[in-house]
């Protein structure tokens, strides 16, 4: 074909150069041209529904990413719009998946402002539905299930059936775990029994997770087994196997067969690492320091707490700058804005009116009920102080029981109760070991060396050579009192 049009168009020179073009040749090259536009079109809209859920299910991200470039280029200079605006959609989920949820927002960006002017429902509800992903994965659920809400109004509408239910089956998916983020569990039933219909691995292993809360593992493992064999019966992306694995993992913790355990996690972690899934990759890392733990291996233990709380830094850390740039302007929906500008001017004159009427209230209360204002106000901040006291209280005992249990998770813990001792401590000396810096977390926890011994599985005297050892490498003098230093600082 590209040959014939290579001929044809070489013809057409030819005909032009000596004038003997007519009428019917330029009507059968215009032919020809929409005919192989129309070629390009198909093989776009193939690409990005065929290969895209491939390597969706392969968890190549990335060569999704350069794919859809390629697919964005070609899409503009056909003018065809539905190609560009998915091709913005399906690298936002791929950059969301991967955690580069600001990139994927500005790409959702980009697909919003195209869909003004071109109505596509699957599109709009494919929008909506990655928008929602992208807060869920920020911890903004109750926004996310505004975007998930919006998504399902447009899937209804979705005119393809197929494509219609799989949508719609996803987003209750999705709305299921947001609601139990919020601890709205009436919710979280009632989109469970709607995901049943056509249930993904996820949905069990969630089922499990609560089975584990409520020690019950035979009815994890019952569910956990009923997710496993969703894989072999459905297109299951690597992210769901991922989990399977995970999810055997941490039911052979509760088995106490960490053997077992870290054999499927480590597998678990290979994909998941492979397909660049970092919070999946935490997941791993917790429950392979527990595996070890069990195995009173704690050189592996340690070696993967501190994996852990590295890749726990970084994700923290992306999530900050993303909530701090202008993300805020994301989340206010077009419909807000156009409310806000027709309704604008009807109502400031109504605004003004209340407010007027709020002051002169405020200065009849403030001259007349001084006296009572000032008791409200020292009674409030004295149940404002108690209340921060039992804060401060709750959360030391949190993190004095995780030290306790040797929780993998007490630095990371800890790090977050006290977050200006922590970041003194290992800015003004880098130098510390995560061993250091644990055991001035006992310390700053008021542990006795006996009880950090006990904790650590050491005798009284290691842990005395212990500080004597850090000491030194804190440079304090010997008439410093080492506990007070830490204490104080």
């Amino acid at each position: 074909m590209c040959n014939f049009f290579n001929h044809f168009v070489s013809e057409f020179k030819s005909y032009i150069r000596s004038g003997l073009i007519k009428s019917s040749s330029l009507v059968l090259f215009f032919v020809y041209i929409n005919i192989h536009s129309q070629n390009t079109i198909k093989e776009i809209d193939s690409i990005q529904k065929t290969l895209h859920e491939k390597q969706i299910n392969e968890g190549d991200f990335y060569k999704i990413i350069s794919q859809e470039y390629i697919i964005i280029s070609k899409s503009r200079l056909l003018k065809y719009k539905k190609g560009e605006i998915k091709g913005y959609i399906n690298i936002a989920k791929a950059l969301n998946v991967t955690n580069k949820n600001r990139e994927s927002l500005k790409f959702l960006e980009k697909a919003d402002l195209e869909l003004k002017n071109f109505n596509d429902n699957e599109l709009k509800a494919y929008m909506h539905y990655i928008y929602g992903t992208n807060f869920y994965s920020l911890g903004l659920h109750a926004r996310a299930i505004k975007s998930f809400n919006k998504s399902l109004l447009f899937a209804q509408k979705i005119e393809n059936k197929t494509a219609k239910e799989k949508r719609i089956y996803a987003i209750y998916d999705w709305k299921r775990s947001s609601f139990e983020f919020l601890g709205m569990m009436d919710s979280v039933y009632s989109n469970e029994r709607k995901c049943m219909r056509s249930p993904m691995p996820m949905l069990y292993i969630t089922i499990a997770q609560r089975h584990f809360k409520s020690h019950n593992i035979d009815s994890a493992e019952y569910y956990i087994n009923k997710a496993d064999s969703l894989l072999s019966v459905k297109k299951i992306p690597v992210e769901g196997k991922a989990n399977v694995l995970r999810a055997f993992g941490q039911l052979y913790i509760e088995k106490k067969d960490y053997k077992t355990s870290i054999d499927y996690l480590l597998k678990s972690l290979a994909i998941t690492q492979k397909a660049h899934l970092r919070k999946r990759t935490l997941d791993s890392y917790k429950l392979i320091a527990e595996a070890y733990r069990g195995l009173k291996n704690h050189e592996k233990e340690n070696e993967f707490l501190v994996k852990y709380a590295q890749l726990d830094d970084s994700l923290r850390e992306v999530e900050r700058k993303v909530l701090n740039t202008s993300i805020e302007k994301v989340l206010i929906d077009d419909e807000e804005i156009k409310e806000k500008h027709n309704l604008t001017l009807k109502y400031t004159i109504v605004v003004l009116i209340i407010i007027s009427a709020v002051l002169m209230l405020a200065i009849y209360i403030f001259y007349n009920k001084k006296e009572k204002k000032k008791d409200l106000i020292i009674v409030q901040k004295n149940m404002e102080a108690m209340l921060l006291k039992q804060k401060l209280v709750n959360a030391y005992e949190e993190v004095t029981h995780l030290a306790v249990k040797k929780d993998p998770s007490f630095i990371n813990r800890f790090k977050q109760v006290y977050p200006e001792f922590y970041s003194n401590l290992t800015t003004t000396y880098p130098e510390l070991t995560l061993n250091d810096i644990r055991l001035c977390a006992f310390i700053k926890l008021n542990f006795s060396n006996k009880e950090i011994a006990e904790y650590a599985h050491i005798s009284v005297r290691t842990v005395e050579s212990q500080k004597y050892r850090l000491r030194k490498k804190l440079g304090l003098s010997a008439d410093v009192d080492f506990n007070k230093w830490v204490a104080n600082q």
